[in-house]
């Protein structure tokens, strides 16, 4: 974790795309979308056998947030909230939740799962007569948005003053990226069409009246399996680009019966790449070149 210090210098709203980070392919791409999630009542993105790693994950995610930001109650909103779990589990801290998703499946995996009701949605329009909100939080969201402009005009109004705005998005500019971007599960091509630079970022924040109080760039969730990917793609060549990675992590049987050899490699590698992994993830850590960039923000008062 790392204090912002200041940081360079504004920027203003976010850029339909930065300059400092590589290109999406130009199309419309949406966070969230149907074909993310399981035909099915728990609507799993990944393999349902690492639904109880996911969870653990989110329980984790949601404590944290809490104690980063000192906000003990409240209302929370959750952008691209998914299938819920870590609204369900910052719900159970005792706070007023209420979420968004552009995806039908994922709100009836919420409404399954959790008895939530998500807002199916792309845009903010409907979430003002709810707040405003304590915490504002975008978990990998960003990325996605073509014109993120349609969400940061309603930050100011969403947030109340001395709230908070936690965003987290793959950092493009990470160990692992630069490793082997085309492997990378942080690039996502398709759909990680507008990678955001922190300056940007922090530079958009200023702009609408947030100060940035912590950027992290390590996540217990993503970074082992980020850097796991680019070092496969790195070692073992194209045979190991994203979606044959993915497409892994979404169904093990599936791949194991298509291509027997590369999955069992693949998944051996989990463990035997071990090493040099949690290497790269406290040295990432430690040099602001981890996999993700997360940056909590506090609404000015006045």
């Amino acid at each position: 974790m790392t204090s912002d210090g200041g940081g360079s210098e504004s920027r203003g709203p976010l850029a339909e795309h930065d300059d400092q980070t590589p290109a999406g392919d130009g199309h419309a791409s949406v966070y969230d979308k149907d074909e993310y999630y399981a035909d099915s009542a728990r609507g799993s993105r990944l393999t349902p056998i690492l639904e109880w790693m996911l969870r653990g994950l989110d329980r984790r995610r949601a404590r944290d947030v809490v104690a980063k930001t000192g906000i003990k109650t409240g209302k929370v909103l959750d952008v691209g909230a998914g299938d819920g779990k870590f609204l369900h589990f910052i719900e159970r801290l005792g706070f007023a939740v209420h979420g968004t998703t552009a995806s039908t499946r994922s709100a009836s995996a919420a409404q399954a799962q959790f008895g939530l009701r998500l807002d199916v949605s792309e845009g903010l329009e409907g979430q003002a007569p709810k707040g405003p909100f304590d915490l504002v939080t975008y978990w990998h969201v960003l990325e996605h948005l073509q014109d993120p402009s349609r969400h940061t005009r309603f930050w100011a109004g969403l947030v109340r003053p001395s709230g908070f705005i936690a965003i987290e998005v793959p950092n493009f500019h990470s160990i692992g990226a630069r490793l082997c971007p085309r492997s990378w599960l942080g690039g996502d091509r398709t759909h990680h069409i507008n990678p955001q630079a922190c300056e940007t970022i922090l530079g958009t924040l200023r702009h609408l009246g947030f100060d940035p109080v912590q950027t992290e760039r390590f996540s217990a969730k993503y970074s082992y399996a980020y850097l796991w990917s680019a070092l496969l793609g790195r070692l073992f060549g194209r045979q190991y680009e994203f979606d044959r990675i993915l497409g892994i992590l979404q169904g093990p049987m599936d791949a194991l019966r298509r291509r027997p050899l590369w999955t069992i490699n693949a998944l051996a590698a989990v463990a035997y790449l071990a090493p040099v992994v949690l290497i790269l993830m406290l040295y990432g850590a430690m040099t602001n070149q981890g996999e993700v960039l997360r940056i909590y923000a506090k609404r000015r008062s006045t």
